[in-house]
């Protein structure tokens, strides 16, 4: 019976990146132009919001009566500390002043009499973040043909996330929150057997943009993969529970400290741009295939259980399952001491 490897650690050269513009983008690159990791690949915009501030309830006038006491109009700049409202009090005793919180553009005054202050974009410049080629421009990214490192991760959550790498335990220890820092914001955290919880709420709120471990907890995984993004990127690299990250992706990630790299849950990966020869590649198909056999180390995903990671004891053969299918099966033994049988299309081989 034929199964899919999963390879833990991928050296390709076939890596197509997507750069993502942050917000309203304009490129300075050309289509097939050759760019190294710290190249300008466009100039953008990000638009961070608005604020609403409380005219007349401050002044104490109605909506209606706003309008004589602004000092802006819709549609002006204002600044951080101007004054956009003021109302005297009477014989110039009581005078009321209203100052911008922020840097911003009036857009909108409500029949509330409420103003409404959306903040000035903020220009951000996008690095290609790679060597390579540009092989894509369009109006949201721009594809960059490169080479890299990519680590596949055993199970992960969150959107594709960029930034420097940080260790910040050993493969044995847990992570726990003291070892997050403030000035962990906007990086990917490596280290631990087992992320926890409190680890966890402490990085989404410092602004880490990732971290990789080698367990967590499965309820809490669970938690973490309903409702969306939760604002950073997990990628667990060896299962469930405690469990100290493998050594072959402890060694070399350590070796990549202060590179720049790219987390995705949605790829269940890590990619570590490499360095990239000028030729004109394209990508392949990395999944290779091989004859199961008797103590493989195999995963099987079934959303009822923790336990997705065993070891091939039996390879009865041909059986009909409880579907009705007959389909060639596999007997597979679990860290708990379970035995399952499992058609083998459901199992991925572990390299």
């Amino acid at each position: 019976m034929i199964c899919p490897i999963l390879k833990r650690i991928e050296k390709s050269e076939n890596i197509l990146l997507d750069r993502f513009y942050p917000g309203k983008g304009k490129p300075v690159v050309k289509a097939v132009q050759n760019v190294v990791d710290t190249d300008i690949i466009a100039h953008c915009e990000i638009s961070a919001g608005q604020r609403l501030i409380k005219i007349a309830h401050t002044l104490g006038v109605t909506g209606r009566e706003v309008g004589k006491y602004l000092t802006r109009k819709i549609g002006d700049r204002v600044y951080e500390g101007e004054i956009i409202a003021r109302k005297k009090g009477l014989f110039a005793v009581g005078k009321r002043e209203i100052k911008s919180p922020i840097d911003g553009l009036i857009s909108e005054i409500d029949e509330r009499g409420d103003i409404i202050l959306k903040f000035l974009p903020k220009p951000v410049r996008l690095i290609s973040g790679a060597s390579g080629i540009v092989r894509e421009i369009t109006e949201s990214k721009i594809t960059i043909a490169t080479s890299a490192l990519k680590i596949n991760g055993f199970v992960s959550e969150g959107k594709m996330r960029e930034g420097i790498i940080e260790i910040i335990s050993a493969p044995k220890e847990y992570i726990f929150p003291n070892m997050i820092k403030p000035d962990s914001r906007g990086k990917i955290l490596v280290g631990g057997s087992l992320l926890e919880k409190s680890s966890l709420e402490k990085a989404v709120t410092l602004g880490v943009a990732g971290i990789i471990t080698g367990g967590i907890n499965f309820k809490e995984f669970d938690d973490i993969s309903k409702g969306g993004d939760i604002g950073i990127t997990v990628l667990v690299t060896e299962g469930f529970g405690t469990n100290p990250m493998g050594k072959d992706i402890w060694d070399l990630v350590n070796g990549k400290k202060g590179r720049l790299g790219f987390i995705s849950g949605e790829s269940n990966c890590l990619i570590i741009p490499e360095k990239f020869e000028e030729q004109d590649r394209h990508p392949s198909s990395n999944v290779d295939w091989k004859e199961l056999r008797i103590g493989d180390k195999v995963r099987f995903l079934r959303p009822e259980s923790s336990e997705t990671l065993g070891e091939v004891k039996e390879l009865p053969g041909m059986q009909i399952i409880n579907s009705g299918i007959l389909a060639e099966i596999a007997l597979v033994s679990f860290a708990s001491g379970e035995e399952l049988l499992i058609p083998s299309a459901n199992l991925e081989i572990l390299e």
